[in-house]
């Protein structure tokens, strides 16, 4: 019994610092093909809130510990030939930036009409459908705004827009790998805001 133990001591924290070097490994490859992916693409749309000032400390309304209300997001309109825009939030920091183990999404919207250029605060998921916007999938599993919850360190939370020239996106999947590949080729440029958020 006693050696039995000896091994299970042996072979439990083994097994989790294989994990950590195993997500560790996948949150860097993540990173790099997402880099790959933004590198080939015009970033030349202007993407501002009414809700926090980009690289600045979000509000404690838009996290968990708020009301976990969504932040309003505007950007400025592209050069001609736009026909939808969609919207991706991501924290690469989960759980701490200086141990990046894996990447959360936290909002995925798109077929967002041309004419607008605005998500307003607060919105809600029958608030977009009303506009005809589609609510993707965020780290839950559900359609809809994921409010932050860093649980150490500041953690930068990037609010990208991309201007499409196509009007409806039908992703093969409702989630944020879903959508970027269905807008592979119909990028005509994007544009990005940082917030930050502490525990």
């Amino acid at each position: 019994m006693k050696r039995v133990l000896k091994h299970l001591l042996w072979i439990i924290p083994s097994l989790i610092l294989i994990a950590i070097v195993s997500l560790a490994s996948y949150a860097a490859m993540a990173r790099s093909a997402d880099r790959d992916y933004h590198g080939k693409l015009q970033k030349t749309i202007q993407v501002s809130s009414r809700s926090f000032q980009n690289e600045k400390e979000m509000p404690v309304e838009f996290s968990c510990k708020g009301k976990a209300t969504s932040p309003a997001i505007q950007w400025t309109k592209p050069a001609n030939g736009t026909k939808s825009y969609a919207l991706i939030a991501m924290d690469w920091d989960a759980p701490s930036p200086g141990l990046r183990l894996f990447p959360i999404t936290h909002w995925v919207l798109y077929n967002i009409p041309a004419e607008l250029n605005e998500i307003p605060e607060g919105s809600t998921n029958p608030d977009l459908m009303q506009k005809k916007i589609v609510a993707g999938l965020n780290i839950a599993g559900q359609p809809g705004y994921a409010a932050p919850c860093p649980p150490l360190g500041t953690h930068r939370y990037e609010f990208r827009i991309y201007a499409l020239d196509i009007e409806q996106l039908q992703p093969a999947s409702n989630d944020r790998a879903g959508l970027l590949k269905s807008m592979e080729g119909h990028v005509l440029a994007y544009g990005e805001l940082v917030g930050l958020k502490s525990p």
